[in-house]
Protein backbone atom coordinates (compact mmCIF):
# COMPACT_ATOMS: atom_id res chain seq x y z
CA UNK A 1 0.00 0.00 0.00
CA UNK A 2 1.17 3.23 -0.40
CA UNK A 3 3.04 5.14 1.94
CA UNK A 4 0.27 8.47 1.67
CA UNK A 5 0.04 11.19 4.18
CA UNK A 6 -1.75 14.69 4.42
CA UNK A 7 -0.47 17.14 2.43
CA UNK A 8 1.31 20.33 3.96
CA UNK A 9 -0.53 22.07 1.59
CA UNK A 10 -3.82 20.92 2.49
CA UNK A 11 -5.42 24.13 4.01
CA UNK A 12 -8.62 23.80 5.86
CA UNK A 13 -11.60 26.31 6.92
CA UNK A 14 -14.22 26.54 8.91
CA UNK A 15 -17.33 27.75 7.51
CA UNK A 16 -19.18 30.10 9.73
CA UNK A 17 -22.71 28.39 10.80
CA UNK A 18 -21.85 25.12 9.17
CA UNK A 19 -20.85 21.92 10.23
CA UNK A 20 -18.66 21.91 6.96
CA UNK A 21 -15.02 22.71 6.10
CA UNK A 22 -13.84 24.09 2.87
CA UNK A 23 -10.73 22.32 1.95
CA UNK A 24 -8.19 24.23 -0.11
CA UNK A 25 -4.93 22.82 -1.99
CA UNK A 26 -1.67 24.96 -2.60
CA UNK A 27 -0.65 23.75 -5.44
CA UNK A 28 -3.39 21.82 -7.30
CA UNK A 29 -5.88 24.59 -6.91
CA UNK A 30 -8.38 22.21 -5.35
CA UNK A 31 -11.41 23.50 -4.09
CA UNK A 32 -13.85 20.87 -2.10
CA UNK A 33 -17.16 21.11 0.55
CA UNK A 34 -16.40 18.60 2.76
CA UNK A 35 -18.43 17.46 6.26
CA UNK A 36 -16.63 18.41 9.42
CA UNK A 37 -16.67 14.92 10.57
CA UNK A 38 -14.08 13.95 7.28
CA UNK A 39 -11.93 16.52 7.64
CA UNK A 40 -11.20 14.75 11.61
CA UNK A 41 -10.41 12.23 10.10
CA UNK A 42 -8.30 13.48 7.00
CA UNK A 43 -6.44 15.61 9.56
CA UNK A 44 -5.32 13.03 11.59
CA UNK A 45 -4.70 10.39 7.94
CA UNK A 46 -3.38 8.03 8.29
CA UNK A 47 -4.07 7.13 11.92
CA UNK A 48 -7.24 7.26 10.89
CA UNK A 49 -7.84 4.31 8.52
CA UNK A 50 -11.93 3.93 8.21
CA UNK A 51 -11.96 6.16 5.40
CA UNK A 52 -13.42 4.38 2.26
CA UNK A 53 -11.21 3.62 -0.49
CA UNK A 54 -13.08 5.26 -2.84
CA UNK A 55 -12.94 8.45 -0.67
CA UNK A 56 -9.02 7.81 -0.39
CA UNK A 57 -8.74 7.87 -4.32
CA UNK A 58 -10.57 11.34 -4.28
CA UNK A 59 -8.63 13.25 -2.23
CA UNK A 60 -4.98 12.02 -3.67
CA UNK A 61 -6.22 13.08 -6.85
CA UNK A 62 -7.14 16.64 -5.93
CA UNK A 63 -3.85 16.76 -3.70
CA UNK A 64 -4.75 16.80 0.32
CA UNK A 65 -3.34 13.39 0.59
CA UNK A 66 -0.01 12.49 -1.23
CA UNK A 67 2.91 10.17 -1.34
CA UNK A 68 5.22 12.63 -1.71
CA UNK A 69 7.55 14.14 1.39
CA UNK A 70 7.38 17.14 2.82
CA UNK A 71 10.95 18.08 1.04
CA UNK A 72 9.48 17.15 -2.35
CA UNK A 73 6.12 18.98 -1.97
CA UNK A 74 8.16 22.02 -1.51
CA UNK A 75 10.52 21.44 -3.96
CA UNK A 76 7.72 21.16 -6.85
CA UNK A 77 6.24 24.23 -5.65
CA UNK A 78 9.41 25.75 -6.42
CA UNK A 79 9.69 24.70 -9.69
CA UNK A 80 5.70 25.09 -10.08
CA UNK A 81 6.52 28.61 -9.29
CA UNK A 82 9.38 28.84 -11.76
CA UNK A 83 7.26 27.35 -14.78
CA UNK A 84 4.46 30.13 -14.03
CA UNK A 85 6.60 32.89 -13.26
CA UNK A 86 7.95 32.04 -17.45
CA UNK A 87 4.24 31.83 -18.68
CA UNK A 88 3.45 35.15 -17.16
CA UNK A 89 5.55 37.34 -18.41
CA UNK A 90 3.77 36.26 -21.65
CA UNK A 91 0.57 37.92 -20.49
CA UNK A 92 -0.83 41.47 -21.07
CA UNK A 93 1.38 44.20 -20.71
CA UNK A 94 0.45 46.97 -18.16
CA UNK A 95 1.00 50.46 -19.19
CA UNK A 96 0.92 53.99 -16.93
CA UNK A 97 1.97 57.49 -18.11
CA UNK A 98 3.07 59.45 -15.12
CA UNK A 99 2.22 63.11 -16.54
CA UNK A 100 4.25 65.02 -14.08
CA UNK A 101 5.78 64.68 -10.47
CA UNK A 102 4.31 67.97 -9.25
CA UNK A 103 1.09 68.01 -6.92
CA UNK A 104 -1.46 70.80 -5.97
CA UNK A 105 -1.50 68.81 -1.80
CA UNK A 106 1.11 67.84 0.54
CA UNK A 107 -0.28 64.82 1.82
CA UNK A 108 1.87 63.62 4.79
CA UNK A 109 1.72 60.41 4.19
CA UNK A 110 2.49 60.56 0.62
CA UNK A 111 5.35 57.60 -0.64
CA UNK A 112 6.59 60.68 -2.81
CA UNK A 113 7.42 63.06 -0.35
CA UNK A 114 11.16 61.78 -0.18
CA UNK A 115 11.85 62.35 -3.93
CA UNK A 116 10.00 66.10 -3.31
CA UNK A 117 11.28 67.05 0.13
CA UNK A 118 7.89 67.21 1.12
CA UNK A 119 6.54 69.33 -1.32
CA UNK A 120 9.65 72.21 -0.81
CA UNK A 121 11.01 70.56 -4.37
CA UNK A 122 8.56 69.04 -7.17
CA UNK A 123 10.28 68.18 -10.29
CA UNK A 124 7.97 70.90 -12.29
CA UNK A 125 8.63 68.70 -15.50
CA UNK A 126 5.37 67.76 -17.37
CA UNK A 127 5.10 65.04 -20.35
CA UNK A 128 5.40 66.96 -23.81
CA UNK A 129 4.06 66.22 -26.99
CA UNK A 130 6.86 64.24 -28.16
CA UNK A 131 7.62 62.57 -25.07
CA UNK A 132 4.16 61.37 -25.17
CA UNK A 133 4.84 59.97 -28.89
CA UNK A 134 7.87 58.48 -27.80
CA UNK A 135 6.07 56.61 -24.76
CA UNK A 136 3.70 55.37 -27.39
CA UNK A 137 6.30 54.41 -29.57
CA UNK A 138 8.19 52.44 -26.71
CA UNK A 139 4.95 50.41 -25.79
CA UNK A 140 5.17 48.81 -29.39
CA UNK A 141 9.09 48.21 -28.55
CA UNK A 142 8.34 46.76 -25.45
CA UNK A 143 5.54 44.65 -26.59
CA UNK A 144 5.53 44.19 -30.63
CA UNK A 145 2.47 42.19 -30.49
CA UNK A 146 -0.56 44.51 -29.98
CA UNK A 147 -2.90 42.29 -29.21
CA UNK A 148 -0.52 41.02 -25.88
CA UNK A 149 -1.52 45.00 -24.50
CA UNK A 150 -3.61 45.30 -22.08
CA UNK A 151 -6.50 48.28 -23.52
CA UNK A 152 -6.27 50.11 -20.39
CA UNK A 153 -3.18 53.41 -19.72
CA UNK A 154 -2.76 54.47 -16.10
CA UNK A 155 -2.53 58.13 -15.96
CA UNK A 156 -0.89 59.14 -12.61
CA UNK A 157 1.49 61.87 -11.01
CA UNK A 158 1.84 63.28 -8.44
CA UNK A 159 -1.11 65.00 -9.63
CA UNK A 160 -2.00 64.06 -13.31
CA UNK A 161 -4.76 66.08 -13.71
CA UNK A 162 -3.68 69.98 -13.00
CA UNK A 163 -4.78 72.65 -14.77
CA UNK A 164 -2.03 73.92 -16.28
CA UNK A 165 -1.32 70.25 -17.70
CA UNK A 166 -4.81 70.40 -19.71
CA UNK A 167 -3.18 70.92 -23.03
CA UNK A 168 -0.82 67.50 -22.83
CA UNK A 169 -3.36 65.77 -21.18
CA UNK A 170 -5.65 65.99 -23.52
CA UNK A 171 -2.73 65.40 -26.44
CA UNK A 172 -2.03 62.20 -25.08
CA UNK A 173 -5.81 60.85 -24.34
CA UNK A 174 -6.31 61.80 -28.04
CA UNK A 175 -3.70 59.97 -29.32
CA UNK A 176 -4.49 57.02 -26.88
CA UNK A 177 -7.87 56.77 -28.32
CA UNK A 178 -6.70 56.53 -31.57
CA UNK A 179 -4.77 53.74 -31.15
CA UNK A 180 -7.31 51.69 -29.45
CA UNK A 181 -6.52 52.05 -25.21
CA UNK A 182 -8.57 53.80 -23.17
CA UNK A 183 -7.79 55.66 -19.56
CA UNK A 184 -7.75 54.93 -15.65
CA UNK A 185 -7.32 58.36 -14.07
CA UNK A 186 -6.09 58.62 -10.38
CA UNK A 187 -6.63 61.75 -9.06
CA UNK A 188 -7.11 64.00 -6.05
CA UNK A 189 -10.19 65.38 -7.98
CA UNK A 190 -9.41 69.15 -7.02
CA UNK A 191 -9.02 70.57 -10.50
CA UNK A 192 -11.24 68.10 -12.51
CA UNK A 193 -13.63 70.88 -13.50
CA UNK A 194 -11.33 72.55 -15.33
CA UNK A 195 -11.14 68.90 -17.80
CA UNK A 196 -15.15 68.39 -17.72
CA UNK A 197 -15.14 68.15 -21.83
CA UNK A 198 -12.47 65.66 -21.71
CA UNK A 199 -14.53 63.76 -18.94
CA UNK A 200 -17.62 64.41 -20.79
CA UNK A 201 -16.92 61.61 -22.79
CA UNK A 202 -17.10 58.63 -20.55
CA UNK A 203 -16.46 56.34 -23.20
CA UNK A 204 -12.81 57.24 -23.47
CA UNK A 205 -12.76 56.30 -19.85
CA UNK A 206 -12.27 52.80 -17.64
CA UNK A 207 -12.65 54.77 -13.84
CA UNK A 208 -11.31 57.60 -11.79
CA UNK A 209 -9.95 57.17 -8.82
CA UNK A 210 -10.82 60.02 -6.20
CA UNK A 211 -8.87 59.97 -2.67
CA UNK A 212 -10.56 62.10 0.31
CA UNK A 213 -9.39 61.19 4.03
CA UNK A 214 -12.75 61.21 5.72
CA UNK A 215 -15.27 63.47 6.67
CA UNK A 216 -15.01 67.52 5.64
CA UNK A 217 -12.86 68.66 9.17
CA UNK A 218 -10.45 65.75 9.31
CA UNK A 219 -9.85 65.54 5.32
CA UNK A 220 -9.14 69.42 5.32
CA UNK A 221 -7.26 69.20 7.89
CA UNK A 222 -4.41 66.96 6.06
CA UNK A 223 -5.56 66.92 2.13
CA UNK A 224 -5.57 70.38 1.58
CA UNK A 225 -4.53 72.61 -1.80
CA UNK A 226 -1.34 73.72 -0.74
CA UNK A 227 -2.23 77.59 -1.57
CA UNK A 228 -6.06 77.86 -1.46
CA UNK A 229 -6.56 75.61 1.51
CA UNK A 230 -9.70 73.41 2.40
CA UNK A 231 -10.74 70.69 -0.64
CA UNK A 232 -13.30 68.49 0.26
CA UNK A 233 -15.97 70.45 -0.88
CA UNK A 234 -14.74 71.11 -4.07
CA UNK A 235 -13.67 67.42 -4.52
CA UNK A 236 -16.89 66.56 -3.62
CA UNK A 237 -18.83 68.55 -6.15
CA UNK A 238 -16.23 67.63 -8.88
CA UNK A 239 -17.09 63.76 -8.62
CA UNK A 240 -20.08 64.66 -8.89
CA UNK A 241 -19.47 66.42 -12.16
CA UNK A 242 -17.83 62.81 -13.36
CA UNK A 243 -21.17 61.06 -12.06
CA UNK A 244 -23.20 63.85 -13.98
CA UNK A 245 -21.26 62.57 -17.15
CA UNK A 246 -21.57 58.86 -16.19
CA UNK A 247 -17.93 58.20 -15.42
CA UNK A 248 -17.13 55.16 -13.04
CA UNK A 249 -16.10 56.85 -9.82
CA UNK A 250 -14.29 54.83 -7.20
CA UNK A 251 -13.51 56.67 -3.84
CA UNK A 252 -11.05 55.93 -1.69
CA UNK A 253 -11.32 56.85 1.90
CA UNK A 254 -7.43 56.93 3.14
CA UNK A 255 -7.98 55.35 6.91
CA UNK A 256 -6.13 55.33 10.11
CA UNK A 257 -6.24 55.27 14.07
CA UNK A 258 -7.52 58.80 13.77
CA UNK A 259 -10.60 58.87 11.26
CA UNK A 260 -11.52 54.96 11.31
CA UNK A 261 -14.77 56.00 12.26
CA UNK A 262 -15.26 58.48 9.14
CA UNK A 263 -16.03 55.60 6.62
CA UNK A 264 -19.77 54.82 8.18
CA UNK A 265 -20.29 58.50 8.47
CA UNK A 266 -19.13 59.27 4.80
CA UNK A 267 -21.86 56.43 3.96
CA UNK A 268 -24.32 58.55 5.04
CA UNK A 269 -22.88 61.94 3.87
CA UNK A 270 -22.99 60.80 -0.02
CA UNK A 271 -26.01 58.61 0.20
CA UNK A 272 -27.67 62.26 1.87
CA UNK A 273 -26.66 64.04 -1.41
CA UNK A 274 -27.47 61.56 -3.69
CA UNK A 275 -24.31 59.91 -5.07
CA UNK A 276 -24.92 56.56 -3.05
CA UNK A 277 -27.66 55.74 -5.65
CA UNK A 278 -25.85 56.20 -8.45
CA UNK A 279 -24.55 52.49 -10.03
CA UNK A 280 -21.15 54.41 -11.09
CA UNK A 281 -20.12 55.13 -7.50
CA UNK A 282 -18.71 53.57 -5.20
CA UNK A 283 -17.04 53.64 -1.96
CA UNK A 284 -14.41 51.91 -0.53
CA UNK A 285 -12.38 52.02 3.09
CA UNK A 286 -8.38 51.66 2.32
CA UNK A 287 -5.93 51.75 5.25
CA UNK A 288 -3.17 53.95 5.08
CA UNK A 289 -0.08 51.89 4.93
CA UNK A 290 3.49 53.18 5.90
CA UNK A 291 5.51 54.25 2.56
CA UNK A 292 7.97 52.68 1.74
CA UNK A 293 10.87 55.70 2.76
CA UNK A 294 14.73 55.02 2.95
CA UNK A 295 14.79 57.50 5.46
CA UNK A 296 11.39 57.40 7.67
CA UNK A 297 10.18 60.21 9.18
CA UNK A 298 7.68 60.42 12.21
CA UNK A 299 4.57 61.99 9.76
CA UNK A 300 1.81 61.94 12.68
CA UNK A 301 0.06 58.90 10.78
CA UNK A 302 -1.16 56.37 13.55
CA UNK A 303 -0.80 53.63 11.31
CA UNK A 304 -3.31 50.44 11.92
CA UNK A 305 -1.84 46.66 11.33
CA UNK A 306 -4.42 44.91 9.22
CA UNK A 307 -6.23 43.08 11.94
CA UNK A 308 -6.74 46.03 13.50
CA UNK A 309 -8.02 47.78 10.80
CA UNK A 310 -10.49 45.09 9.35
CA UNK A 311 -11.63 44.39 13.48
CA UNK A 312 -12.17 48.38 13.81
CA UNK A 313 -14.26 48.71 10.72
CA UNK A 314 -16.66 46.12 11.38
CA UNK A 315 -17.03 47.25 14.90
CA UNK A 316 -17.59 51.01 13.90
CA UNK A 317 -19.91 50.04 10.43
CA UNK A 318 -21.94 48.03 8.95
CA UNK A 319 -19.42 47.17 6.40
CA UNK A 320 -18.71 43.28 6.45
CA UNK A 321 -17.20 42.75 3.12
CA UNK A 322 -13.23 42.29 4.05
CA UNK A 323 -11.59 44.99 2.52
CA UNK A 324 -7.53 45.06 1.06
CA UNK A 325 -7.70 40.85 1.41
CA UNK A 326 -5.72 40.45 -1.06
CA UNK A 327 -8.65 39.83 -3.53
CA UNK A 328 -9.43 36.71 -1.75
CA UNK A 329 -13.01 37.13 -1.38
CA UNK A 330 -13.57 38.19 -4.81
CA UNK A 331 -11.43 35.83 -6.14
CA UNK A 332 -12.95 32.78 -4.33
CA UNK A 333 -16.92 33.94 -4.99
CA UNK A 334 -15.50 34.25 -8.64
CA UNK A 335 -14.41 30.18 -8.21
CA UNK A 336 -17.57 29.35 -6.43
CA UNK A 337 -20.06 30.87 -9.53
CA UNK A 338 -17.68 29.31 -12.04
CA UNK A 339 -16.88 26.01 -10.39
CA UNK A 340 -13.46 26.08 -10.55
CA UNK A 341 -10.06 25.23 -9.23
CA UNK A 342 -7.89 28.08 -7.65
CA UNK A 343 -5.72 30.52 -9.84
CA UNK A 344 -2.20 30.05 -9.17
CA UNK A 345 0.26 32.85 -9.48
CA UNK A 346 4.15 32.82 -8.31
CA UNK A 347 3.95 36.74 -8.15
CA UNK A 348 2.40 39.32 -6.13
CA UNK A 349 1.72 41.76 -9.32
CA UNK A 350 2.59 42.63 -12.69
CA UNK A 351 5.46 44.85 -11.86
CA UNK A 352 7.38 41.17 -11.71
CA UNK A 353 6.73 40.43 -15.42
CA UNK A 354 4.45 43.24 -17.78
CA UNK A 355 3.97 46.46 -15.74
CA UNK A 356 5.36 49.49 -17.25
CA UNK A 357 5.28 53.42 -15.87
CA UNK A 358 6.76 56.10 -18.15
CA UNK A 359 7.76 59.24 -16.61
CA UNK A 360 8.77 62.58 -17.32
CA UNK A 361 11.97 62.05 -17.21
CA UNK A 362 11.82 59.53 -19.12
CA UNK A 363 12.73 57.26 -17.08
CA UNK A 364 10.33 53.59 -17.17
CA UNK A 365 9.27 52.18 -13.73
CA UNK A 366 7.71 48.84 -12.58
CA UNK A 367 5.44 49.97 -9.81
CA UNK A 368 3.82 52.92 -8.56
CA UNK A 369 5.63 53.25 -5.25
CA UNK A 370 9.04 53.39 -6.48
CA UNK A 371 8.27 56.23 -9.61
CA UNK A 372 10.76 59.33 -9.02
CA UNK A 373 13.41 57.16 -7.33
CA UNK A 374 15.96 56.85 -10.32
CA UNK A 375 18.32 53.95 -8.96
CA UNK A 376 15.09 52.04 -8.81
CA UNK A 377 14.11 52.81 -12.73
CA UNK A 378 14.28 49.84 -15.09
CA UNK A 379 14.62 51.71 -18.70
CA UNK A 380 15.09 54.68 -20.55
CA UNK A 381 12.86 55.55 -23.19
CA UNK A 382 13.63 59.00 -25.25
CA UNK A 383 15.94 58.00 -27.81
CA UNK A 384 15.49 54.17 -27.56
CA UNK A 385 14.02 51.77 -25.19
CA UNK A 386 17.27 51.02 -23.13
CA UNK A 387 17.27 48.52 -19.91
CA UNK A 388 19.34 49.07 -16.42
CA UNK A 389 20.19 46.40 -14.42
CA UNK A 390 17.87 47.09 -12.42
CA UNK A 391 14.73 45.36 -14.58
CA UNK A 392 16.47 41.99 -13.84
CA UNK A 393 15.82 42.90 -9.95
CA UNK A 394 12.31 42.52 -10.24
CA UNK A 395 11.80 40.47 -13.19
CA UNK A 396 14.15 37.57 -11.42
CA UNK A 397 12.12 37.90 -8.26
CA UNK A 398 9.08 35.22 -7.12
CA UNK A 399 8.16 32.89 -4.83
CA UNK A 400 10.60 30.62 -5.36
CA UNK A 401 13.52 32.87 -4.08
CA UNK A 402 11.93 34.70 -1.64
CA UNK A 403 13.15 32.96 1.51
CA UNK A 404 9.84 33.19 3.47
CA UNK A 405 7.65 32.10 0.71
CA UNK A 406 9.89 29.47 -0.77
CA UNK A 407 7.77 26.63 1.51
CA UNK A 408 4.51 28.65 2.55
CA UNK A 409 1.49 26.74 1.93
CA UNK A 410 -0.17 29.66 0.89
CA UNK A 411 2.40 30.79 -1.88
CA UNK A 412 1.15 29.86 -4.91
CA UNK A 413 -2.57 31.67 -3.90
CA UNK A 414 -0.86 34.26 -2.62
CA UNK A 415 1.95 35.26 -5.08
CA UNK A 416 4.31 36.50 -2.49
CA UNK A 417 5.65 39.43 -1.05
CA UNK A 418 5.50 42.58 -2.69
CA UNK A 419 8.68 43.00 -4.76
CA UNK A 420 8.54 47.20 -4.05
CA UNK A 421 9.29 46.19 -0.21
CA UNK A 422 12.47 44.10 -1.13
CA UNK A 423 13.98 45.93 -3.79
CA UNK A 424 13.37 49.79 -1.76
CA UNK A 425 14.73 48.13 1.53
CA UNK A 426 16.78 45.75 0.68
CA UNK A 427 15.84 42.82 2.90
CA UNK A 428 13.74 40.59 3.38
CA UNK A 429 10.51 42.56 5.17
CA UNK A 430 7.52 40.41 7.22
CA UNK A 431 5.15 38.46 5.68
CA UNK A 432 2.38 40.39 4.36
CA UNK A 433 0.04 37.62 5.97
CA UNK A 434 -2.10 36.72 3.37
CA UNK A 435 -3.18 33.62 5.54
CA UNK A 436 -4.40 36.07 8.57
CA UNK A 437 -7.52 37.08 6.47
CA UNK A 438 -7.76 34.24 4.40
CA UNK A 439 -10.45 32.27 6.25
CA UNK A 440 -12.33 35.51 7.14
CA UNK A 441 -12.71 36.53 3.67
CA UNK A 442 -13.45 32.64 2.58
CA UNK A 443 -16.01 32.81 4.47
CA UNK A 444 -17.35 35.69 3.52
CA UNK A 445 -17.43 34.53 0.22
CA UNK A 446 -18.93 31.34 0.61
CA UNK A 447 -21.97 33.36 2.19
CA UNK A 448 -22.36 35.74 -0.46
CA UNK A 449 -22.19 32.80 -2.67
CA UNK A 450 -25.40 30.98 -0.70
CA UNK A 451 -27.18 33.99 -0.96
CA UNK A 452 -27.13 34.22 -4.38
CA UNK A 453 -28.53 30.72 -4.99
CA UNK A 454 -31.00 31.30 -2.52
CA UNK A 455 -32.43 34.12 -4.05
CA UNK A 456 -31.62 32.80 -7.89
CA UNK A 457 -34.23 30.21 -6.27
CA UNK A 458 -36.59 32.02 -4.70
Amino acid sequence: MENLRLSYYTIPVKLENDNKYLLVHGYTGAIDLIDESLWMQIKDYPLKTNIKEETVNILKNRGYITVKTLEEEQDYVIKMAQILHKAQAKLHKFWGIIITYDCNFRCPYCFENEISHNGCQWSRASFTKEMADKAFEAMLKIEPHRNLHKNEILLYGGEPLLRENKSIVSYIIDKGISLGYKFKVITNGYDLEYYEDIISNNKNFTSFQVSIDGCKEYHNSRKSHFIEGDSFDKIVQNIGLLLKHKNKVFVRVNLDNNNLHDYEKLKVYFEKIGYAKNSNFYLNPARLLDPIQENDTNLNINYLSRNEYINGLEESSSLKLPTQDFGICNKFYSYFINKRRCCLTSTSCPAQYGSFLFDPLGNIYPCLEVVGKQKYSIGQFIDSVEWTSVKDTWYNTDISNILMCAKCKFALLCGGICPAKIVAKGVQPSCKNYHSIFSKSINYAYNTYLKKNEYEKD
